[in-house]
């Protein structure tokens, strides 16, 4: 490299063609190693006799090398564990794991354990192994550990959870619905009622957005969904993401998800573009008198109630009892990210927008199932402290309160010191809508209206 003695010395050039020619040589190198592993695959492949091309290992290049790994026997380690400990790992009882294994069971692939031609290398992987690898990943542990642990090769339990979620999205007694009968709407609205310390029993579902945290999109996923990937990432969180619309019952259950919009979508314009606001508007779905409750993302509609902007007054004293009766759904999602820890973390880099969907949905059915089994709302105790300490060094969440272990199996509590606020709020906005598109129902007969009346009637503080 020569360089005239009157042109000045440019360092950064000079660094920019060192790395050029190093990447060079780098390419070089490569190509010479395959063209020698290349070679040295053709002979071995010829020394080896034609009788033995009829390997016992079905699907496994002839002559590989077996790595021998010991299978864990799930359920001998399910029974030394404590209860304690087996939460913290499971984020789940030891009853309703095997409930829960018994339900996906005839959804998970065969173990391989009967197979007519050949074996299967060290054993097969039991229809348990796939569980609990699936629910450790799900729990934010290490892929390496957890292969370690259950003697499996290092792919093997992202293989396990994919299995396992489409076996929960196969098992009818899993999902989630909206309920569609009067009666079963009239039954959510009870136990809201329960809930209300003024017996406000108008309430069918509290309704509300989150961020689902994901890594950038790549350009295939972008240009399969239509969107660019700045859509994706949400300035208010500083963090790419989906943003997921649910609602939720008295007890914490997701009734209805979507999962259609990036990040940069507001709660209002991801609502208004589902199909559950579609049949909320149909005459006599919904039981007269009935609505969901959302903040102030949400317009008000016949079907819709959100709380006061700018209150004061008695105008204030209902946003305190609305928000009594929608922040269910807040505690909601606190409980699936506190009991997921996988979603307190971006999901790994090469998982598409529509398989982290198919995700996030089973791991919100998983939620329901959790709830229903332990018949508890708050049954969620803090996470292994190794899970703990792989979501922190991958740049998960930090979330003091529950991460805070001091040993003792307290459960978790919503508390404003853990509220999701990296999570939380980040479609509280206007720039995908214009007032023109809240304001129209702005002259129907709105819940709002009654039940500040009744507040202000009944002197409710």
């Amino acid at each position: 490299m020569s360089r005239s003695g009157s042109d000045p010395f440019n360092y950064q050039e000079y660094l920019d063609e060192e790395e050029e020619l190093d990447a060079l040589h780098q390419a070089k190198r490569r190509k010479e190693a395959i063209i020698y592993a290349s070679a040295i695959a053709t002979v071995a492949a010829a020394s080896i006799p034609f009788g033995a091309l009829a390997s016992a290992h079905q699907g496994r290049v002839p002559g590989a090398v077996t790595v021998k790994r010991q299978r864990l026997a799930v359920e001998d380690y399910c029974q030394m564990l404590s209860d304690k400990h087996f939460r913290r790992r499971y984020r789940m009882w030891k009853e309703s794991f095997w409930n829960l294994l018994h339900i996906v069971g005839d959804n998970l692939p065969s173990t391989g354990e009967n197979r007519k031609n050949g074996c299967v290398p060290n054993g097969p992987i039991s229809h348990a192994a796939h569980l609990s690898m699936a629910l450790r990943i799900a729990a934010g542990a290490d892929p390496l550990d957890i292969a370690t642990n259950h003697g499996v090769n290092d792919n093997q339990p992202m293989v396990s959870f994919w299995l396992v979620m489409d076996a929960i999205h196969k098992s009818p007694q899993l999902d989630m619905q909206f309920p569609t009968l009067h009666e079963e709407q009239k039954k959510v609205a009870k136990e809201f009622e329960s809930k209300s310390s003024i017996g406000i029993s108008c309430c069918v579902g509290a309704i509300d957005g989150i961020l689902i945290w994901i890594h950038k999109p790549s350009d295939s996923d972008c240009d399969m969904l239509g969107f660019g990937q700045t859509k994706f990432f949400c300035g208010r969180k500083k963090k790419f993401g989906l943003n997921m619309q649910a609602v939720c019952d008295a007890k914490r259950r997701f009734m209805w998800v979507d999962i259609r919009y990036p990040g940069t979508t507001s709660d209002f314009f991801a609502f208004d573009q589902s199909s559950l606001k579609d049949k909320l508007e149909q005459p006599g779905f919904l039981h007269s008198g009935l609505c969901l409750f959302g903040d102030a993302a949400y317009a008000n509609s016949s079907y819709m109630c959100s709380p006061f902007r700018s209150a004061t007054g008695t105008q204030d004293d209902f946003n305190f009892f609305q928000s009594q009766l929608r922040i269910t759904i807040e505690c909601a999602f606190g409980m699936l990210v506190h009991r997921f820890g996988i979603l307190r973390k971006a999901f790994p880099v090469n998982v598409t927008v529509s398989k982290t969907n198919v995700a996030v949905l089973g791991l919100c059915k998983l939620h329901n199932f959790c709830i229903q089994s332990s018949n508890c709302e708050d049954d969620i105790v803090a996470s292994d402290f190794r899970d703990v300490s792989n979501i922190i060094m991958e740049g998960g969440m930090v979330l003091p309160l529950i991460d805070r272990d001091d040993g003792s199996d307290n459960r978790w509590r919503y508390e404003e010191e853990d509220r999701l606020d990296n999570l939380l709020d980040g479609g509280q906005h206007m720039d995908d809508h214009d007032r023109t598109d809240r304001r129209r129902c702005r002259y129907q007969e709105v819940p709002r209206q009654a039940i500040h009346e009744y507040i202000v009637l009944n002197e409710f503080r």
